[in-house]
């Protein structure tokens, strides 16, 4: 609440009346508040964008590996068909 009441002070300093004064000051820190807010719902830490990657990675990894086992099947099941039709 510092910047407020040095606000504050300054307004009703240069003639601003008190009540108008302190309105500007509470506007000025809802409008403070509701930012940062914002700002916290944004923000991620490093931690969370490394355990993100890490889940990601590891997804790659198992659809590769997945791949790998449909085509190795699907190669398996080519040669055994032509051994039995040649």
């Amino acid at each position: 609440m510092q910047i407020e009441s040095e606000l504050y002070s300054a307004l009703v300093a240069v003639g601003v009346p008190t009540e108008k004064a302190e309105r500007v000051a509470d506007a000025l820190s809802k409008s403070i508040d509701q930012r940062y807010m914002e700002h916290a719902m944004v923000i991620i830490s490093k931690a969370e964008v490394e355990a993100l990657r890490a889940e990601i990675l590891k997804t790659l990894i198992d659809q590769t590996w997945r791949l790998a086992w449909m085509v190795l099947g699907g190669m398996v099941f080519v040669l055994t068909a032509l051994k039995f039709t040649g």
